[in-house]
């Protein structure tokens, strides 16, 4: 099995191109580079099928196997199968873009658009709406801090005012305690009481007291009785949830403040998530928590929970916080940790776009994330300007003929209406040349450039569809009179402009 994966290992580098040196650890478990859309081919015998990802591949004439990465970037592991069980451990590979000549390029572009995605989404103010309470459970992966930041500061003031009602007026109930009392102050003397007394000889002590249990005990009486005492008390299960709850805020908060991008959010919502991080560093020490166990279940069908000011404001709040499992932003950290650019450029976009339409507009977006139980955060998020104008995320729109449904990337909106298409499209397509058909010829834009045209042909009330892509030039076929390079993204949205192109927009390659 070590030399199977051995020599898949020196096939690979002999087909891919090496890491160098000072990316090793960046490109980590990776063991080499291998181009998208070129052709990679392995010599394995003994080997039925190799595993990538969820798809299997068969060799193509007898152990030799064709490997071809399509629209597909980022860490990827391939294993060797035979018999229904795998040979060996899975070798990590890491899918580069023909886009970029060197692994340093590709891994530059990838480090610029991570860092100016955080910084991005860290100046938008986000608004989480519409959390789907049924199928909330507590998870075993915590959330993301980009989450956390957004969840602080959209409901910080909510939370404060929440902890506030709570220990002004904490849950009490009833319990019952055991506690051995002197005889004088003994109030109860039922069937348990007389039996401690018998089986507690060593606390007798004789007495000259006419008593009628020193009788009983032959001029002995017990120094202390034991007796069930009522009680208030704070270790409720209802508390339990608010002292696990404000941990779980704590942790995720204090992990927030340590990343590498946090210099990158504005100056007020600093102050504002350190504020709150510190309100929830107070109440975990409030001494109405001094005597609150840890938490055993959820109290999830609590009458306190469900009714009552303070703990009814934690409970949402916590089913909120629990979106966190759901994408944008646990997608975009499944696309962070696997070093998807193709995802991790659409989300950019959207980012992007929003920020372009806020400059160009002269106002600032109300950004919701819708949350649900089927699509969590990644379908229908919004950009909300004013006089009906929204960009929206991922939805879906029915075509013309009514046959099929399409859904672009990003829709720009005006009164409820469809009017302009833009969908982000990173992969480098390639098309095949007039003169050789085996042969391959790179292009940023042909293909995509089809797809604006089913886009503006085939939905209802399209004027334009233009593709965003991380290059250099425009390109915008207009309707009446032709192709241009000159369109900018401010008239594509807001004057009469019908056609279909493509449009620029990347991140900016800090030089090292």
């Amino acid at each position: 099995m070590n030399q199977l994966r051995a020599d898949l290992i020196d096939q690979i580098k002999e087909s891919g191109t090496c890491i160098p040196a000072d990316l090793a650890s960046a490109l980590s478990p990776a063991v080499c580079c291998l181009e998208e859309w070129r052709p990679h081919w392995l010599d394995l015998p003994d080997v039925e099928r190799l595993r990538i990802g969820q798809t299997w591949h068969r060799p193509v004439k007898g152990s030799i196997f064709n490997l071809r990465f399509e629209n597909r970037l980022g860490l990827a592991q391939i294993q060797p199968y035979a018999g229904g069980k795998p040979l060996c451990r899975a070798v990590t590979v890491e899918i580069i873009s023909p886009k970029f000549p060197t692994p340093a390029q590709h891994f530059a572009f990838f480090k610029s658009l991570l860092d100016d995605l955080y910084a991005r989404g860290t100046r938008l103010p986000f608004d989480l709406t519409g959390p789907t309470e049924r199928g909330v459970r507590e998870a075993l992966q915590p959330p993301t801090p980009l989450f956390v930041l957004h969840f602080l500061s959209q409901y910080g003031a909510c939370l404060r005012s929440a902890l506030g009602m709570v220990q002004a007026r904490p849950h009490r109930c009833l319990a019952e305690e055991t506690e051995r009392l002197p005889l004088a102050q003994a109030s109860q003397a039922n069937a348990d009481v007389l039996r401690d007394i018998i089986r507690s000889p060593e606390r007798w002590v004789r007495t000259d007291q006419d008593l009628l249990l020193a009788r009983q005990l032959g001029g002995y009486a017990p120094t202390t009785i034991r007796q069930h005492v009522s009680i208030e008390s704070l270790d409720t299960p209802e508390n339990r949830f608010v002292r696990h709850f404000l941990r779980q805020l704590l942790v995720s908060a204090q992990e927030l403040l340590g990343q590498h991008w946090w210099g990158k959010v504005p100056p007020q919502r600093r102050a504002h998530v350190r504020a709150i991080t510190e309100r929830i560093h107070r109440a975990c020490r409030h001494p109405m928590f001094d005597a609150v166990g840890a938490m055993r279940y959820l109290p999830l069908s609590s009458q306190v929970l469900l009714r009552r000011d303070g703990y009814r404001t934690l409970l949402d709040l916590w089913r909120r916080f629990h979106c966190a499992r759901r994408p944008l932003f646990g997608r975009l950290q499944q696309a962070i940790e696997v070093r998807d650019i193709a995802t991790l450029y659409e989300m950019w976009v959207f980012f992007a776009l929003t920020e372009e339409i806020q400059l160009t507009l002269g106002e600032i977006p109300r950004v919701e994330l819708e949350t649900s139980v089927e699509h969590g955060l990644s379908w229908k998020a919004k950009a909300r300007f004013t006089r009906g104008r929204v960009l929206v995320y991922n939805r879906g729109f029915r075509t013309k003929s009514y046959s099929v449904w399409l859904r672009p990337d990003f829709s720009w909106m005006e009164h409820g209406e469809l009017r302009v298409v833009l969908d982000a499209k990173f992969r480098l397509d390639r098309l095949p040349t007039a003169d050789e058909e085996d042969s391959f010829e790179a292009t940023a834009k042909r293909a995509d450039l089809y797809k604006m045209h089913t886009y503006r042909d085939a939905l209802q009330g399209v004027r334009a569809a233009v593709a965003i892509y991380p290059g250099s030039e425009t390109l915008f076929f207009h309707k009446p009179s032709g192709p241009s390079n000159a369109l900018t993204l401010e008239e594509l949205l807001t004057c009469d402009v019908s056609g279909i192109g493509a449009l620029p927009m990347k991140p900016i390659i800090e030089e090292t």
